[in-house]
């Protein structure tokens, strides 16, 4: 705290984070953007075949711990799995390689952390991969997934088996982990495989207190469709601090792509909910959020009867509304992802076709500001992960973390190498008033110094600004622009006035507006205007006395002493505390009103430095 000796309210920040190459120069963002990037690792190369698709993949697996805010990894590389820790804000990353007993083998992986800090990566592998030679895999044994989990319980990496492939060429698939409020460990894994009759969805729990692994249970069957047809993609987690939980996921119809989402309440899930029955798919075709109070968001890409994507909105999955994203007529948007900050902000990521990645903000999820370009040469986005944050505890981050993945080349296996990337765009707008708290607005004050308080700001803020006058029109004013904290002591203060104040904040963008104006009065301890000190040491007989309600009390100093003057009745109880202060030399009187007490004689005490004396006065009602 400051103090001043002679003489936050909504400041909107939407942080944004997308990893690119490092800037130059040369480049430059919009009024207010702020701009930084780390490269977090230079990936290997791959092969890939007919059954195997890509070298690694990113489902489900970035995430910030709200104890410490450290940033968490888990990273699938040339079938092979990595973990990645930041304990700087993304700047640097800690890399390891947390198993290697089924190297080659891995193809996807999904990261969790517990209430106690403890990390949980699901993953799956498929035991006839070798990145050496992928195309081997034969008919009739491509789907042979085998689901596992890995946690540092104990300190290091173990390894728990979660479930086995099938003979009839299906398996486990992983596609979210998420702990609930119980601190129960929860895996969903996809049933990827031949004969499935429109997408089945599979769960395991980790019980906490036992460490043990329950039965599968299958929380979602459909039967509507012709065979191999799959629940894909990702599954999306939507965590209320009441143990609710709303799973949304994407399926494939003969005719079309379907959006649905199911409900946990804690004990059971409830059965498939359809949002949309045409939607366009492709991997981040979909998002869900929810806000700081706990509303959620699905938003989705829709085929309108053109064929032509929309981006809808549904608000707590009642009917969807289209959003309103700004872009021009020529373009098309492939994807998106989306983060909420804990004020309530939002901001989307834009992958635009054949453009480089955008940026917009919003404040409901459905009117979004003009996009502005993230200023970058990178095109080829292979994917990205959007950081995840524990909403079950209230936690949301301020800033919206991306990780990207930047494809590598493409023209002859082996393919890649694919780099991984983390970076943060900061947007500003103007700092808004801030909230005047104390003194209170019209408040009569009794002391020389007064502490002065107001609303912190969000995050970013500079400086504070704090003014003071005598005056409402703040001629001759006393300021302080270089507060970093939002309050001040001021010692200035004169009695018998009618005193002025005021503060506003500032970020990158500038000042923003003042707050209200506030004033207060003073009935100041009074002090005689005496040429000379006194000589001694005195506590005066008050007057009147008896007295009703009130009387005044006055004292010598002959030199700056801490003064404690209080009230105590007949049994030596203190019933009053009137200064308790360090005071200079000086005569001083302090009226006492006793209108709360009963009738009786009472004590007042003055401590002065090493002086004491102790009077009695009669209160009378």
């Amino acid at each position: 705290m400051k103090r001043v000796m002679n003489s936050k309210n909504l400041c909107v920040l939407f942080i944004i984070i997308f990893g690119l190459f490092t800037l130059s120069s040369a480049q430059s963002l919009p009024d207010s953007v702020n701009y930084n990037t780390a490269d977090i690792d230079i990936g290997e190369p791959f092969y890939t075949g007919y059954f195997t698709g890509f070298g690694h993949s990113t489902i489900n697996s970035f995430i910030e711990d709200p104890v410490d805010g450290y940033l968490h990894v888990a990273y699938v590389d040339n079938y092979e799995l990595y973990y990645y820790k930041s304990t700087d804000e993304g700047q640097s990353w800690i890399k390891e390689q947390i198993i290697t007993g089924h190297e080659g083998d891995i193809r996807y992986a999904a990261l969790a952390i517990d209430l106690n800090q403890k990390i949980f990566i699901a993953f799956t592998i498929h035991s006839l991969y070798n990145y050496s030679n992928p195309t081997g895999i034969s008919f009739g044994q491509e789907f042979f997934y085998d689901l596992y989990c890995l946690n540092n319980l104990s300190g290091n990496w173990s390894i728990e088996q979660i479930e086995l492939h099938s003979i009839s060429n299906y398996g486990a698939v992983i596609q979210n982990i998420f702990v609930d409020k119980d601190n129960d460990v929860h895996i969903l894994a996809n049933r990827y495989g031949w004969n499935s009759l429109g997408g089945e969805a599979w769960e395991w729990i980790r019980n906490s207190t036992t460490n043990a692994w329950g039965p599968k249970n299958t929380i979602v069957q459909f039967s509507d469709a012709g065979y191999d047809k799959f629940i894909f993609d990702r599954y999306l987690t939507l965590i209320d601090t009441a143990g609710t939980i709303n799973l949304v996921c994407a399926r494939q119809l003969a005719d079309n792509y379907r959006l649905f989402y199911l409900t946990y309440d804690g004990s059971s899930w409830g059965a498939p909910v359809e949002i949309s029955d045409n939607i366009a798919v492709a991997w981040n075709r979909f998002d869900a959020i929810v806000d700081p109070d706990y509303n959620k968001y699905v938003v989705y890409l829709y085929n309108n009867s053109s064929g032509l994507p929309e981006l809808k909105v549904t608000i707590n999955l009642d009917s969807p509304q289209t959003a309103n994203i700004n872009l021009a007529p020529t373009d098309t948007l492939n994807y998106f992802t989306l983060h909420c900050d804990q004020h309530g902000l939002f901001t989307m990521y834009l992958w635009i076709k054949n453009k480089n990645v955008h940026i917009t903000f919003s404040n409901d999820c459905l009117n979004w500001s003009d996009p502005v370009e993230v200023p970058d040469s990178l095109t080829n986005y292979f994917g990205g992960m959007m950081v995840r944050t524990d909403t079950r505890q209230g936690y949301f981050t301020n800033r919206a973390r991306q990780i990207v993945v930047a494809a590598g080349t493409r023209g002859a296996q082996p393919y890649g190498p694919d780099s991984l990337f983390y970076g943060d765009v900061t947007y500003y707008t103007m700092p808004a008033a801030p909230e005047l708290y104390s003194p209170a607005n019209g408040s009569v004050i009794d002391t020389t110094s007064v502490e002065f308080n107001w609303s912190e700001s969000y995050p970013a803020i500079d400086n504070y600004w704090f003014e003071i006058a005598d005056n409402d029109l703040f001629n001759n004013s006393f300021i302080d622009s270089s507060l970093t904290n939002p309050t001040i002591i001021y010692d200035n203060i004169l009695p018998n006035k009618t005193y002025y104040w005021r503060t506003k904040c500032k970020n990158l963008r500038g000042w923003g507006e003042y707050s209200e104006t506030w004033n207060f009065s003073t009935v100041i301890v009074s002090v005689e205007d005496n040429k000379f000190a006194p000589s001694d040491f005195i506590l005066e007989q008050n007057f009147p006395n008896p007295f009703n309600p009130s009387t005044q009390i006055s004292f010598n100093l002959p030199e700056r002493a801490f003064v404690d003057l209080k009230i105590y009745n007949i049994l030596g109880i203190e019933v009053a505390n009137l200064i308790s202060k360090e005071l200079e030399a000086g005569h001083y009187t302090k009226e006492f009103d006793a209108s709360s007490l009963s009738s009786g004689i009472y004590l007042y005490k003055l401590y002065a430095g090493k002086f004491l004396d102790v009077k009695k006065m009669t209160f009378i009602k």
